[in-house]
């Protein structure tokens, strides 16, 4: 386990020739001073000065004194230990590592710059942090704030609030999950980011066919269509076979109608004409008649009478002959009408139906002009057939990918673990734990349904326990554990003194810890002090425990002095650091 120690703190500024020093227990360390003294910055200075920009907004007011930080530490690396030294100013910042030659970074305020990610990388391969997290479609390397989450307790949020002490990380899905199980030690594949793009395709997809869905099923035009097309199509399609077996029929039919009228035309004009020949024959009787000319009378000899007889028998029998034709071709002349006009009434008869066939307001007309949606229907239909097929493509691939059931065992034998720890703190602390299964899982808990010293000591005992789950890990690198502000403005003289009971126990088996506590010795003629902090630490901790006064536990906003006793040769050893190029 890769393991950080604070050795000391340096903060200051040439011009004002003011700062702040102060060296660390390797044990524990206790800040102590009255509020709004500076107890907060130091801890944020600390953070601050290893790269960590999460606290920067919080020291605008030393920072506008052109301070500079320096801290110093020692890093337990397998078998190997050196000095690490962390010095910056403003956006620039220098590493030196043991004898080895400084390392200058220039422009680390944003967390995307360059500069910055280059010194994460530095730094996480210094410690061995190797969190990743995914952001949208990729895992990357996790923020550096996220390698100090596990050991930071903030004052504004960390007592209440769980895992919001520094960083943000809304924008890594699974956050919590990644976290614990890291800090836990349960290895995780990456096959997960397949799996999430083909969740991600496949939540598109099923969002598309809603949609699909939704458009067919509101759209009345499209459904009035549907409608139309199942009432009839049926029965279009035997009409338009019909009419095209009828329509050619009639088209026959008329075509022989025309060549029997014509026929009868030539028939009647030849039955006028035969007429007047037969009249004018008459008329012309030899030696009987005269010429209608001369006046003369017509020859008369038999000759000329045979003649005259055989022209008049032939044109009467002709005359018969085309009266019996005339008489035939009329027969089959109204037979063809007859027909025509059949033909006519049925399919006139079979498209009124049609036409008469009514759905919701809609005739066959209509129908008609539903073409266009019953194509989009089409279209509509093909493309949910596309997404339900892929749908299932997708299914099919991420049970290929196996499921989450060893990871979920691994993780309910770390709720166990941690569950059996928390309860052990919380009795210590004397507070009740929440009875839902939500309140004492470790992968379901954010918060508590507590508020005042009940949630302050909960939450307490939760970032002991987790601590003490993290401490188990030997893969894991170790921090510093610092906790803010460990006491509220609220709480009574009997609950302080159950959370220092707490704290001397737990600070016994665990690493560096450095924590601050309001104290206010107010002036020469106070009488009731909040507390001593020499007789806490005389009472509670071991001799080796650290007190870190700021101000004297009197003055406000006292972080900087310019009454501090700061070795000249280490602030130039400082300065040079921050000239190397």
């Amino acid at each position: 386990m890769p393991k950080l120690i604070l050795k000391s703190l340096l903060v200051y500024s040439p011009n004002g020739e003011k700062g702040f020093h102060t060296e660390f227990s390797d044990s524990v360390n206790i800040v102590h001073g009255r509020n709004t003294s500076g107890k907060s910055t130091l801890i944020q200075s600390v953070i601050y000065a290893m790269g960590i920009n999460d606290s920067k907004d919080n020291l605008n007011d030393i920072n506008g004194e052109d301070v500079f930080f320096r801290l110093d530490c020692v890093l337990e690396k397998s078998e190997e230990i050196c000095n690490l030294v962390f010095v910056r100013s403003n956006d620039t910042l220098v590493l030196q590592k043991g004898n080895e030659p400084p390392v200058r970074f220039d422009g680390i305020n944003s967390n995307n710059s360059y500069e910055y990610i280059r010194y994460k990388e530095l730094l996480s391969k210094l410690i061995g942090f190797d969190l990743v997290l995914q952001k949208q479609a990729e895992l990357i390397g996790a923020p550096l704030e996220a390698a100090l989450l596990p050991y930071y307790i903030s004052q504004s949020v960390g007592w209440v609030y769980i895992r919001e002490s520094i960083g943000d990380y809304r924008f890594y899905k699974d956050f919590k999950f990644d976290y614990l199980d890291y800090y836990c030690g349960i290895k995780n594949d990456h096959k997960r980011i397949i799996k999430y793009n083909l969740e991600k395709e496949k939540k598109e997809l099923s969002f598309e066919l809603k949609q699909l869905d939704s458009y067919e099923v509101k759209n009345e035009e499209l459904k009035i269509s549907k409608l139309l097309d199942e009432r009839f199509k049926g029965e279009a399609e035997n009409y338009l076979k019909g009419y095209q077996d009828l329509s050619k029929e009639l088209s026959e039919k008329e075509a022989e109608h025309t060549k029997l009228c014509n026929k009868m035309s030539m028939l009647r004009g030849r039955q006028r004409v035969l007429s007047q020949i037969i009249s004018n024959i008459k008329n012309q009787k030899p030696k009987i008649d005269q010429c209608p000319t001369c006046d003369q009378s017509l020859p008369g000899d038999l000759k000329e009478f045979y003649s005259y007889s055989q022209d008049i028998n032939d044109a009467l029998k002709e005359k018969g002959r085309v009266k019996e034709h005339i008489k035939n071709n009329a027969t089959k002349l109204n037979s063809v009408e007859k027909l025509i006009t059949s033909l006519r009434i049925k399919i006139e008869k079979d498209y009124g139906v049609l036409r008469r066939l009514k759905s919701d307001n809609i005739t066959f007309d209509s129908w008609l002009n539903h073409n266009a949606n019953l194509q989009m229907l089409k279209n509509i239909s093909i493309k949910k057939a596309a997404c339900e097929k892929r749908i299932n493509g997708i299914n099919i691939d991420i049970d290929k990918l196996g499921s989450s059931v060893d990871i979920d065992s691994l993780r309910k034998v770390k709720e166990r673990e941690f569950l059996s720890i928390f309860k052990r703190k919380v009795s210590a602390l004397g507070v009740k734990l929440p009875k839902e299964a939500k309140y004492q899982a470790l992968y379901s808990l954010n918060s508590f349904p507590y508020q005042g010293v009940e949630l302050h000591q909960l939450l307490m005992a939760y970032n002991f326990s987790f601590y003490e789950m993290v401490m188990k890990n030997s893969t894991i690198h170790s921090f510093p554990f610092l906790l803010d502000a460990v006491f509220k403005e609220d709480i009574d003289s009997e609950s302080r003194s159950n959370i220092f009971k707490f704290l001397s126990h737990e600070t016994k088996s665990s690493g560096q810890v450095v924590f601050s506590v309001a104290e206010y010795k107010g002036d020469e003629t106070s009488s009731n002090p909040l507390f001593n902090i020499e007789n806490i630490k005389s009472e509670y901790f071991s001799p080796t425990t650290k007190l870190i006064c700021i101000g004297d536990s009197k003055t406000k906003r006292s972080f900087l002095s310019d009454t501090a006793l700061i070795d000249s040769v280490l602030i130039n050893d400082t300065i040079s650091l921050l000239e190397v190029v």
